[in-house]
């Protein structure tokens, strides 16, 4: 990463763009450091991230027509699932640290907030506390590590040896069983793993926007990944468009909502709270590869409750 805060904030006015940058721990980090913070390697015979950014404006036409023509009426105009009634669904934002381990972020949030929805177990319920987070250290130490993935050069979460596969086969236990320290670390959960795993029993791939609003809409949030330019390090508010900048690499998130009006996913981000809007970034439809395609979490064969 090298780009000059004040030029970028000139380019952004320039642009006329929906969004501000400014300092944040992300910009603060020396040239090429940041990258560590990403993750996302494409899986064998996947796209290229070339190809998902491709995709993702190819697809945008088709979507932009639909929402022109209001075909899109069958679901809301926008969905927040950290407000629904006044009930929020999404756990707090976390940091993944100098480790490109934001497959495992972007997964975990997805399964955990699928797995409060199922239960009907809000994080601000009396009852939340039972509904635990799941381990990103064993999804990335022993699930990626399985597959000679590393901090170093990241993952991904589709395919027979992604993530949402390992969360399948071999179930995630809680974070108190293995919490989270950024850095190579052995696979070393608790010794009572086997009695905490919750499995998720299957999920799928979206392609198309109009399906992915609809589950957002009706099932809960999704994964995805996207391309990473150096100016986006530098988000802080408003509908993140690419406007100047490095191509930095891929990077997993999970998105938790829509705004018609925006014409924006509204995205939690791990790079813990202080960067963007609290730890959570809007991005534009078709932006960046965001909308390629995003991952489901379908259900679930056993979800391991805590006293």
């Amino acid at each position: 990463m090298s780009i000059n805060l004040k030029d970028l904030q000139a380019s952004l006015v320039t642009a006329k763009a929906t969004w501000q940058a400014a300092a944040n721990d992300m910009t603060a980090l020396a040239p090429g450091v940041a990258a560590s913070r990403l993750g996302f390697s494409p899986a064998p015979g996947d796209k290229t991230l070339a190809q998902h950014e491709a995709t993702a404006t190819a697809n945008l036409q088709v979507h932009l027509a639909a929402l022109a023509v209001k075909t899109l009426t069958v679901i809301p105009i926008s969905k927040d699932w950290r407000n629904v009634g006044g009930r929020n669904f999404i756990t707090p934002v976390k940091d993944q640290g100098a480790c490109g381990s934001c497959v495992a972020f972007g997964t975990n949030a997805a399964i955990d907030a699928t797995m409060r929805i199922v239960t009907g177990i809000a994080v601000n319920d009396p009852n939340g506390h039972i509904v635990p987070d799941l381990s990103e250290a064993q999804m990335f130490y022993c699930g990626g590590a399985a597959q000679g993935r590393n901090c170093g050069n990241g993952w991904w979460p589709t395919g027979p040896n992604g993530s949402f596969e390992y969360a399948k086969v071999h179930g995630l236990a809680p974070e108190s069983c293995f919490p989270y320290t950024a850095g190579n670390q052995p696979c070393k959960p608790c010794a009572n793993q086997a009695n905490l795993l919750t499995h998720i029993s299957a999920y799928h791939v979206l392609t198309n926007a109009t399906d992915m609003k609809t589950w957002l809409a009706q099932r809960g949030p999704l994964e995805t990944c996207f391309t990473v330019y150096s100016d986006f390090y530098s988000y802080s508010s408003g509908v993140y468009h690419h406007v100047s900048g490095t191509l930095e690499g891929g990077h997993c998130v999970c998105v938790i909502g829509y705004n018609d009006t925006l014409k924006a996913w509204l995205c939690k981000n791990s790079w813990g709270t202080t960067w963007g809007i609290g730890g959570y970034f809007w991005i534009g439809y078709g932006q960046c590869g965001i909308d390629s395609q995003m991952v489901a979490v379908d259900g679930f064969s056993n979800i391991n409750l805590v006293p």
